[in-house]
């Protein structure tokens, strides 16, 4: 990594204030969209006509409309001056926030004030005391974007498509749009931000251990066992009785803390290899790690608080991958043939590390310590001339503003003479032809909820052009109660069943938020670039693919849910902010109801 020291530090007070705005604006974009909008406590409209807003303010207008803001419980009123409001709910500063509280003036707020102002009023209309972990990890995130933005290497030359794809591993610079603190990572030190962040271009060697093979735990749906499939393309060759086990440079230092660990090293059933090999290439995830020739990424655990959890896989969410990879291998033929330009990254592995001597929670730690699934890579997709992107880099921002997806579309434009929207109008329709009907009928005929957001989708481009769409992950994938036959998955843990499954109105939230939501709703905005009307063509055009895949392949239950959604029911938001103030585990999140783009225009909201 090439960094330019002298440059980092001169810059290092504007890209301070460039995360704090970016955090303040998200923090903003939650709010609006999980509360303020849908209770009458955001409004639109001129200052000209407000007596005692701030001059300030007014000067900062240049013909959009300013937000006005009630924090009902605080007792405060803020204003800031908008672009036109997008679709979904997002808002874009063009001024700073002032805020007017009983008995003081107008004054600007920065991101630490603002996020404290937020969580006190989030306490008070809760009854729950101000959750003051998410205000630490607030300010963790944007110590790691002003990190990221000060310390990110010079872009790397064009390369083959999998440098492309680790590339467009490596781009997401800010994080998601809707998560009060997107880039928190606790338990990172400084110097771990340094050597492990993704969006700093790193690469680095795993930290290999050595387990006697009665100390290990493991299950393969792979022709050969997991430890071997591992064993191919380690470093270094260990005795028939002793199994290698890699782990994340980081995790290694944290399992040599453990006590349990360490009487294993003394007793000679664990021994500790150290860095070795190869350097790996961190995903967005930070813990799944990419080698261009291993054709396995290996799914690492890592006890870091990386956004809402730990990242760790416990043993019911190692068994849970293996099996749904067991119960997708059965689907999957009669998938293809329907939807041949839909993969799936399989999960058919895992091994871990026990300690039956152990205490209970010390075995139960070790087990979450060494955790290792198995994931198909993507050297398939590379060698028959696709590069396989990641979709949060095709349509966020990344170096100096550029998003990918537009470029891609200008340069079609170019190729083939065509403008820019027209450009961008196939390609949206070459896109969601690919995405949306494969995941509705996974969801519909076949019960099985995907969870297509764009850090778990790939699109595979050649020519500029999606050619394939790459679904991954399978600790996200769940399986509607009542669609699968219970005895398929007796032989699972009550916990792992448990974690596996999901009744019919929770999976299609979490389908129609991260397929509509997170993920088209993110491409429409990026691909508009700001032209409302282009946006609404684009829409359209997703309206029509959903009309057509249920006149193909739809059912008396995908009938019901589409026709609501095409007659402007509201969408699901994932209430991330609300969720982190009530301290909930992820999967117990709620939605919020989201003004529908086929019905609401956004002028409409002002």
């Amino acid at each position: 990594m090439i960094v330019d020291t002298a440059r980092a530090r001169s810059r290092a007070p504007t890209v301070h204030a460039e995360a704090g705005l970016h955090a303040l604006q998200t923090l903003l974009n939650c709010y609006c969209r999980e509360l303020a909008f849908r209770e009458g406590h955001a409004s639109f409209g001129s200052p000209f006509e407000q007596n005692d807003w701030p001059l300030a303010l007014k000067a900062a207008l240049l013909g959009g409309p300013a937000l006005h803001l009630v924090l009902p419980h605080a007792k405060a009123r803020l204003v800031a001056a908008v672009d036109r409001p997008l679709p979904l709910a997002r808002l874009r500063l063009r001024s700073a926030l002032f805020v007017r509280t009983e008995g003081r003036a107008w004054a600007p707020l920065d991101w630490r004030e603002f996020a404290a102002l937020l969580l006190r009023e989030l306490s008070l209309r809760e009854g729950v005391p101000v959750n003051d972990e998410l205000s630490t990890q607030i300010g963790d995130s944007v110590e790691t974007v002003a990190a990221i933005l000060t310390q990110r290497s010079r872009p790397p030359e064009a390369g083959d498509p999998l440098a492309l794809y680790a590339e467009s591993e490596q781009a997401l610079l800010v994080g998601h749009s809707f998560h009060p603190a997107p880039k928190s990572r606790q338990g990172f030190s400084e110097e771990d931000r340094r050597l492990y962040s993704p969006e700093l271009r790193v690469r680095f060697p795993l930290r290999w251990f050595a387990v006697r093979r009665d100390r290990l735990l493991q299950r393969s749906l792979l022709s050969s066992s997991a430890d071997a499939a591992v064993a191919a393309h380690a470093p270094v060759e260990v005795g028939p009785e002793w199994a290698l086990v890699p782990t994340h440079p980081w995790q290694g230092r944290h399992a040599l803390g453990q006590p349990a660990v360490r009487r294993a090293i003394e007793q000679g059933a664990i021994r500790d290899l150290g860095p070795l090999g190869p350097e790996y290439i961190p995903t967005s995830s930070l813990r799944t790690l990419f080698h261009p020739t291993n054709p396995f990424f290996f799914k690492l655990s890592l006890h870091v608080r990386i956004t809402n959890c730990l990242r760790k896989n416990a043993h019911y969410e190692l068994d849970g991958a293996v099996e749904v990879t067991r119960l997708w291998r059965e689907i999957q033929p009669r998938f293809a043939e329907a939807f041949p330009d839909l993969r799936v990254l399989e999960e058919p592995a895992f091994l871990t590390v026990d300690l039956p001597e152990a205490a209970a929670d010390g075995r139960t730690a070790v087990n979450e310590t060494f955790g290792l699934i198995l994931r198909d890579g993507v050297q398939g997709i590379a060698a028959e001339g696709a590069a396989p992107l990641l979709a949060a880099a095709l349509f966020a921002d990344i170096d100096a503003g550029v998003q990918r997806a537009c470029d891609l579309c200008r340069d079609i434009a170019l190729r083939e003479r065509m403008s820019y929207a027209a450009a961008a109008e196939a390609w949206f329709a070459a896109y969601v032809e690919r995405l949306a009907p494969p995941v509705l009928h996974a969801l519909f005929a076949h019960g099985v909820v995907f969870e297509p957001h764009l850090q778990n989708t790939l699109v595979a481009v050649r020519d500029g052009w999606p050619s394939q769409i790459v679904l991954r992950d399978f600790e996200g994938v769940k399986l509607i109660e009542g669609r699968f036959d219970r005895a398929a998955i007796a032989h699972l843990s009550p916990r792992a069943r448990e974690a596996l499954s999901y009744d019919e109105q929770r999976g299609w939230s979490r389908v129609a938020y991260c397929l509509f939501v997170n993920q088209i709703g993110e491409a429409v905005e990026c691909l508009a670039a700001g032209d409302h009307a282009l946006g609404e063509r684009l829409w359209r055009i997703l309206h029509h693919e959903l009309k057509r895949y249920q006149a193909h392949y739809g059912s008396a239950g995908s009938r019901e849910r589409l026709a609501e959604f095409l007659a402007g029911a509201p969408l699901p938001a994932k209430t991330n902010l609300l969720g982190r103030v009530a301290k909930q585990a992820d999967r117990l999140f709620g939605y919020a109801p989201l003004a529908n783009p086929f019905v609401q225009e956004p002028a409409s909201w002002m």
